[in-house]
């Protein structure tokens, strides 16, 4: 049709607009068809609970004018130019003129020049548009409506559960994010532990200084130097109790001071609770140690075996352990971190008990075993923390108590540093301190005290005043301070040698008194609580308000 240029042209865009209605056609049914499949999908897996809610993707819906596009491509009817040509002859009613024009290549014969001729006066009149009109309006609205009906299906069909698969998955999904949580806290924690555990070994290292400086001076000290140890002694007692301020808090002091029952009764958790707690506050970790290698050794038989009773019945031997140790960490040892490492592998321990056979949950299992082996490392990490803690905690106190008894023998002049020299640690010092406390020092004239007690027996003393140097080579100077205790009277002025008598006192300065001096106490006490005072020094503090209110008995 080379002859025929106008014609020629008339039939492609008569086909090409023929084409593009054959697709449209096909896409409408097949979005239609799709829409309808998808509503139907939808309100099967929202009421018959095939897939949660909490699965179900948006991006599913990208599938929708996908499959309508291959659908549309693969159905429509192929457009060729005889289907151009019957539709202008159709619609110019030129009686197969351009059909005959579209089959003069396989035909013969003398009227090709002629219907050419006929076909190129016809093509200037013919209008591809009017020939085929694209009218998609209808079609359109239809798909649209049907689309809206998917999304008040997506939006407002409520979930049901009439087979449980939906709660099933949902607690799937929620153990899963749990885990990730889980496993990013212990990694978070394991980086933030290491920094503590590096300062804590530089703490231990302060401290192990400042004891063997403390027992280094011990050994320096005289006898009749008096003064001259008592400021080395005051020096040592407040850097030790700035390191035990430092280092003590509420809940490792509470596990530290917390008593361990010695009757061998209640059921067999308590007393290994009772064991760990002895052991941690001593520093020691051996036997928590070992039952955390016990359960790391119940883990690993867990993970390996393939039968399920036997998977279980692991899985609640592990659960017993960790309960055990968690109520141990919550109640004995007051450590939140360890409660939490413990806390986070049974959680863990849960979401890997039952895989079953959903993809889902073996991935699940997979991870919560990852979980719950970092979890139980962190917990042997708080355990050596907290054990750490608690000896550096321990040698500070009975080095402070040592630090006390130094100070009583000081004041008596017995305080000789060349008895020391066969001690080594600090129960030698605490040993020969306690010894020279309790040999009695008499007067020479069978009154002295001995053992603490006036037994009539002679002392062991010489008699007399004993000679002693208590001079200060930088100088030494008398000041008294001012008394603190503003209230009160004057109950007797009279200086006597005798008892006074019930009726020497008023009745109501007496109550007063006795009063004032309950006050006084109770402010003490609370005093020492404010300020957190070392024990090493709360015994002797209250001892001495204590003999405030003792009175000897009448001769």
């Amino acid at each position: 049709m080379t002859d025929a240029p106008k014609s020629s042209t008339l039939l492609s865009r008569v086909q090409t607009r023929l084409k593009i209605a054959a697709l449209a056609r096909s896409a409408f049914i097949a979005s239609v068809a799709v829409l309808g499949v998808s509503i139907v999908a939808v309100l099967a897996s929202r009421l018959l609970g095939l897939v949660p809610q909490s699965q179900e993707r948006p991006f599913w819906l990208l599938a929708i004018p996908a499959a309508v596009a291959i659908a549309a491509g693969i159905f429509h009817r192929r457009i060729e130019l005889k289907h151009a040509a019957l539709a202008i002859d159709k619609h110019a009613q030129t009686k197969d003129l351009f059909l005959t024009l579209s089959s003069l290549s396989t035909s013969a014969g003398d009227y090709q020049p002629l219907v050419a001729s006929s076909a190129e006066q016809a093509a200037d009149r013919i209008v591809p548009t009017e020939v085929v009109p694209f009218r998609f309006q209808e079609r359109l609205t239809v798909a649209t409506m049907v689309a809206g009906l998917l999304a008040i299906a997506i939006w407002l069909t409520p979930q049901l559960d009439p087979f449980g698969k939906v709660e099933a998955a949902t607690k799937v999904d929620k153990q899963k994010t749990e885990i990730e949580t889980i496993r990013k806290e212990a990694l978070t924690r394991a980086d933030r532990l290491k920094k503590e555990a590096e300062r804590a070994d530089e703490e231990s290292g302060e401290i192990e200084d400042q004891v063997a400086q403390m027992k280094s001076d011990f050994r320096k000290m005289q006898p009749k130097k008096v003064e001259s140890n008592a400021r080395v002694l005051e020096s040592h007692r407040m850097d030790l109790g700035d390191m035990w301020k430092g280092l003590s808090n509420d809940q490792l002091r509470k596990m530290m001071n917390q008593p361990i029952s010695k009757q061998q009764l209640g059921s067999k958790s308590s007393q290994k609770a009772d064991e760990w707690l002895k052991d941690i506050q001593e520093g020691k970790t051996e036997s928590l140690q070992k039952e955390l290698q016990k359960a790391q050794q119940t883990m690993q038989a867990m993970m390996e075996t393939k039968d399920p009773e036997e998977r279980k019945k692991l899985a609640n031997q592990l659960q017993k352990d960790l309960q055990d140790l968690e109520k141990f960490a919550q109640d004995k040892a007051g450590s939140k971190e360890l409660a939490k490492a413990l806390s986070q592998s049974l959680k863990s321990l849960e979401a890997c008990k039952n895989p079953g056979e959903n993809p889902q949950g073996m991935e699940l299992s997979k991870d919560a075993m990852e979980a719950l082996k970092e979890s139980l490392q962190l917990s042997e990490k708080e355990m050596d923390q907290v054990a750490q803690a608690a000896k550096d905690l321990k040698k500070l106190e009975d080095a402070m108590k040592i630090l006390a008894k130094a100070e009583q023998l000081n004041q008596k002049q017995q305080l000789d540093g060349s008895k020391c020299e066969g001690c080594e640690s600090l129960e030698d010092y605490a040993e020969l301190y306690a010894q020279m406390m309790g040999d009695g020092q008499g007067d020479g004239t069978g009154n002295g005290r001995k053992n603490g007690k006036n037994d009539g027996e002679r002392g062991v003393g010489a008699g007399g005043e004993s000679e002693y140097d208590d001079s200060d080579p930088e100088g030494y100077k008398t000041e008294k301070e001012k008394s603190q205790i503003l209230a009160g009277k004057v109950l007797l002025s009279i200086k006597t040698k005798e008892y006074a008598e019930d009726l020497d006192f008023d009745p109501t300065t007496m109550r007063e008194y006795r009063d004032s001096v309950s006050q006084l106490k109770s402010g003490v006490q609370a005093a020492i609580e404010s300020e957190e005072i070392p024990p090493g020094y709360v015994e002797g503090i209250k001892g001495y308000f204590d003999k405030i209110e003792k009175v000897a008995d009448k001769k």
